[in-house]
């Protein structure tokens, strides 16, 4: 058990866990004999910038085409069928898809910082398909081909193209880029400020916060996003919730490995009382005064039991409305 004196603040109770399917569930079919090797510059890992899932998947088969002696202005052909079968995506509706996802990616800019200058950039410049070919051609900015090639002195980040482009969540994807810079260390410490600034859930001219409330920050990104992880690729992450006084700052991430022969599973969760507050009305659908009902009622460990009991009923879809299912439940109707 770690020191909960740590990191400026004190641990949640080591909210250390296995974040991964509500089932048993055995790493057989992840492909890592396939694995194809997408070197990444830190400074676009750290970036701050949104692309939705199916444009980070361009993205990555864009990466693995790229060369070190590759020519400034080179121009990358892409076949369509990669991005359509890597996705399993309905052949009818590739085009469709990924020319609404090209021509979204022209808008996109990323903030980053190259040698202490700071960089706004729009690395796509164009997309132009030849159907009959099924295939797409791709121009990106300089300053992009310079982060995805004569990577130098250890500053890049390795992943897996098949492991990124099976994890389905945006966020999932970004996380994993992220949590794969510091696989080797075994470590990744971030605040929750910086996190959400990477993934871009905050307005930068008015500050406001999407997912504000921890409870829905750790339900809508966290956890699904950990779970795809390690349920996807090639690593097994465990997480503590860090906290500073009544507030809660940072999140600390274990990383290993992932083995074939690892079976994964989740153990009874151990929320604080305050994430617990927030997943039952969040998460679990109860009103306000059910859950005031439900905290007066139970103390935290038999809520957590519940919760857990609740949501593998959720994951095997037995339950079609979930706040009715947790009244009755807790018996707070």
């Amino acid at each position: 058990m770690p020191d909960n004196k740590k990191y400026g603040g004190e641990v949640d109770k080591f909210r250390l866990r296995y974040v991964c399917s509500w089932f048993i569930f055995v790493n057989m079919a992840r492909g890592h004999k396939t694995q194809t090797l997408i070197y990444q510059g830190n400074t676009l890992t750290t970036a701050r910038y949104e692309m939705s899932a199916l444009q980070k998947d361009i993205l990555y088969v864009l990466q693995s085409a790229i060369k070190s002696n590759d020519a400034a202005d080179q121009e990358y052909i892409l076949r369509v069928r990669d991005i359509i079968i890597d996705l399993d995506r309905d052949p009818s509706n590739g085009y469709t898809n990924l020319k609404k996802a090209s021509w979204g990616m022209m808008d996109i800019k990323m903030e980053m910082f190259i040698n202490g200058e700071y960089v706004q950039v729009v690395p796509f410049s164009r997309f132009i398909y030849n159907e009959g070919e099924g295939t797409m051609r791709v121009t990106i900015d300089p300053i992009m081909r310079g982060m995805l090639t004569n990577l130098k002195g250890g500053n890049y980040t390795t992943l897996g193209k098949e492991s990124a482009m099976k994890v389905t969540g945006k966020y999932s994807k970004r996380l994993y880029e992220m949590i794969s810079q510091w696989k080797d260390i075994g470590i990744f410490s971030i605040t929750i400020s910086e996190l959400r600034s990477r993934l871009a859930l905050v307005d930068t001219e008015t500050g406001k916060e999407l997912y504000s409330m921890i409870g829905m920050f750790m339900e809508r990104v966290i956890d699904p996003s950990i779970n795809e992880i390690n349920q996807h690729t090639e690593l097994l992450v465990r997480y503590e919730l860090i906290k500073q006084g009544r507030k809660y700052t940072g999140l600390r991430f274990k990383i290993s490995k992932n083995t074939i022969e690892q079976e994964l599973f989740l153990p009874t969760p151990t929320d604080s009382m305050g994430i617990l507050s927030e997943k039952l009305v969040s998460r679990f659908g109860l009103r306000t005064d059910q859950r005031d009902a439900v905290i007066e009622k139970y103390d935290q460990k038999l809520i957590n039991k519940k919760i857990y009991e609740i949501e593998k009923m959720i994951s095997d879809g037995q339950i079609k409305n979930i706040g009715a299912y947790t009244a009755k439940v807790f018996g707070v109707q």
